[in-house]
């Protein structure tokens, strides 16, 4: 229910809007004129869910203070999730939770879109890039957002999430670009004199595997089944276990580098709980080696192409990488395609017309 209040100032009369509930006061805001007071207490009123959040434990509570606490109780393992909350921080800290809608949320991010992309080549070696961030970027910064809300509504901090009402931009994900045999000769080959010594390691078991990088960079040697060149990985993408295959020349490079326990393959070294960050090292390589329009993402596409190619099906392609659905792995088929199409010029020229082979 609410109240006006008639106030009495030097600089004259104002109007006092109140929103109670059950008696307690759940937030107010003065007006010059009475019956804006009024509409902005009917409009408040009408939205339930409104009602609902300014009544929560969280409606006072500043944003900065979520971040700090969620920022407190994380532990993934993307090296990216705090400083993207110290990113909504920057936007958000010193307003209430109560307050911020998603139409601010939705500004905030037609900003961040419309600046220049930046790289990271090392402490205090950023880069700004000569384009505009991608949907996928966005939509990253986003989760990010929403699943500091998506805590404090576990927490019963809060009763709603505003960030379900800003959808996430549309991305393509039909990108295949893999590389081709002299560019993997040339990047192998820069790899090789890199002055991080198990580049060409790292890349070797991407390209051959298809892993992602987070799921390389977390192995630990506890992973390893050198008996049957056999990686475990618990945790991945979508949440399913799987043991990614490991061809036998690789394992013979990671042999001499067999650790007893359950310490990382390739550790940081400053702190050995933490993943080496090679960033800078992979992209003086890729320099090196002349190949452009190229991500290490694309070492995975790189992996399903040559599998493609060698004639293993859509389905084995989906079962090395760890697809859950079907339809991902469909990027893969024209190289499928290709191939069917070499062995059947070749099975049917051998049988029907020999004297052509």
């Amino acid at each position: 229910m609410a109240t006006i209040r008639k106030i009495e100032r030097q600089s004259g009369v104002v109007y006092k809007a109140i929103i109670k509930q059950r008696g307690v006061a759940l937030k107010s805001k003065t007006f010059d004129r009475k019956t804006d007071a009024a509409a902005w207490a009917k409009r408040i009123e009408a939205d339930q869910d409104a009602i609902e959040a300014l009544g929560s434990r969280g409606a006072g509570l500043k944003f900065s203070e979520l971040v700090n606490e969620y920022a407190a109780q994380w532990s993934g393992k993307c090296p990216r999730q705090l400083p993207r909350a110290a990113y909504w921080n920057d936007c958000f800290g010193h307003y209430k939770l109560i307050d911020i809608n998603a139409d601010m949320i939705r500004k905030e991010l037609k900003a961040f879109e419309s600046g220049q992309c930046l790289r990271g080549d090392g402490k205090g070696k950023t880069q700004r890039l000569k384009k505009t961030r991608s949907p996928a970027t966005v939509n990253r910064l986003r989760a990010v957002l929403s699943a500091v809300f998506k805590y404090a509504m576990g927490e019963g901090i809060v009763t709603q999430n505003p960030v379900n009402k800003v959808p996430a931009r549309k991305v393509s994900n039909q990108r295949t670009r893999y590389l081709k045999d002299f560019e993997r000769e040339s990047l192998l080959k820069a790899c090789e004199v890199s002055e991080w010594r198990h580049l060409r390691l790292l890349v070797l078991m991407a390209m051959t595997s298809g892993m992602r990088k987070s799921e390389l960079m977390w192995l630990r040697w506890s992973d390893m089944d050198f008996d049957r060149n056999l990686a475990f990985l618990a945790d991945t993408k979508n949440g399913e276990a799987r043991n990614c295959p490991i061809p036998e020349f690789v394992m013979v490079q990671l042999r001499p580098m067999r650790r007893i326990g359950n310490s990382l393959l390739f550790p940081s070294t400053t702190d050995s709980e933490k993943p080496f960050e090679f960033k800078k090292h992979w992209f003086k390589a890729m320099a090196d080696a002349g190949i452009e329009n190229f991500r290490w993402h694309d070492l995975r596409h790189t992996a399903a192409s040559l599998l493609a190619m060698g004639g293993a099906s859509l389905y084995e392609v989906g079962q090395v990488l760890g697809h859950r659905c079907a339809q991902t792995t469909m990027r893969y088929s024209h190289l499928s395609t290709e191939h069917k199409s070499r062995l059947v010029d070749k099975v049917m020229t051998a049988a029907i017309q020999p004297g052509r082979r």
